[in-house]
């Protein structure tokens, strides 16, 4: 066990990346090879479509990173509003979470596009889409921020007062450490929903990676290939992004 636990501190981080890359190959290439119909697999057909998949490629990169960072906004808003004194407010919190949690993704961008963003006349499918989807976020980003709060325990606060912290103090010496390392995880973890939540939009006609590789299974009826090629580049978005929001999360620790 201990000699097991060396080896893996003693791996560097070079030598991850590269098993992780392998392990994929591998993934895939059984998923090729142990396709009934490979005698009929044509991958080339999708690469006629380039354009149309770079399009799509970059727009759902796009498409996460608002909505992740207008989420964790609406969901800061969500959270004050939950902790007012003014009951009202308390309830349009709550009750705005309750409708979140009991709704599926996909009905919730549906209703938020027809019934809200065409009324208001946001018809601008690629806006309406990430109003709604960071809509959706902000309940699951307020439960992080309440999580986080209540890690602080309660004698804490009561020690800065006895201590006489300023309120710069309380925040820069105490409170923000501990948050950061206790908010970090859970918005990673929405960070991966939103990346592959993104491909819901596709059903208000947002033309993110699902939408455009759909469309050109359409044209030339890979559809096998298709997916094989979403799952790839889906993917190449979602580990890349989380390693990143890792790497982000030591750093803001180091800084604070």
């Amino acid at each position: 066990m201990f000699i097991c636990k060396a080896l893996l501190m003693r791996t560097n981080k070079p030598l991850n990346i590269i098993l992780a890359l392998l392990f994929y190959v591998a993934l895939v290439s059984f998923i090729v090879l142990s396709y009934p119909g490979r005698g009929n697999f044509r991958i080339e057909a999708v690469f006629g479509f380039t354009n149309i998949l770079a399009k799509g490629y970059v727009n759902t990169i796009l498409i996460s990173l608002i909505v992740l960072f207008f989420s964790i906004i609406f969901g800061f808003g969500l959270y004050l509003l939950s902790k007012s004194s003014i009951l009202a407010f308390k309830y349009i919190s709550n009750i705005f979470s309750d409708v979140v949690f009991g709704t599926p993704t996909i009905v919730f961008l549906i209703v938020t596009f027809y019934f809200i963003a065409v009324p208001l006349n946001l018809t601008n499918r690629f806006l309406a889409g990430i109003v709604g989807f960071s809509l959706f976020m902000g309940p699951y980003m307020r439960n992080a921020f309440i999580g986080a709060i209540k890690s602080i325990d309660d004698t804490q606060y009561q020690a800065m007062k006895v201590l006489g912290f300023s309120s710069y103090q309380k925040y820069r010496y105490i409170i923000l450490p501990q948050l950061v390392k206790v908010i970090v995880p859970p918005m990673i973890g929405n960070l991966a929903i939103i990346i592959k939540g993104s491909s819901l939009l596709n059903f208000i006609g947002v033309e993110e990676l699902y939408n455009q590789i759909t469309t050109i299974q359409s044209r030339t009826y890979a559809v096998v290939e298709g997916y094989l090629l979403m799952f790839i580049l889906y993917l190449s978005i979602t580990i890349p992004l989380i390693y990143l929001a890792k790497y982000f999360e030591k750093k803001v620790a180091s800084w604070i």
